[in-house]
């Protein structure tokens, strides 16, 4: 997710794809035409390159997807600077017994 203009516009194009979720059923992964399962959440907080301030992004995406992301803007980085990929919570089963 670079700090782009298109990174940007694809970001909001992304946060505003219709949701199709049922409550309780498992993420769909964040990119476009993407269907499988999200396992992962990915979060990013960096310096906008314009100097405007930071940038934050999160997205739960496949693993596939996740495996290429990578640190962005570390020329820039600062003390709240984050970089981090972890694996999605798995609700609880409820033991209906």
């Amino acid at each position: 997710m670079a700090d782009t203009q298109n990174g940007r516009e694809k970001q909001v194009d992304d946060e505003n794809r219709p949701g199709d979720e049922v409550p309780d059923s498992p993420p769909e992964c964040h990119r476009r035409g993407c269907t499988e399962r999200a396992t992962f959440v990915v979060l990013k907080r960096y310096q906008e390159e314009t100097g405007h301030g930071a940038v934050e992004a999160e997205a739960v995406l496949c693993k596939e997807h996740a495996d290429e992301e990578s640190p962005t803007n570390l020329d820039g980085s600062y003390a709240d600077y984050v970089f981090r990929v972890e694996p999605l919570q798995e609700p609880l089963e409820m033991d209906t017994a």
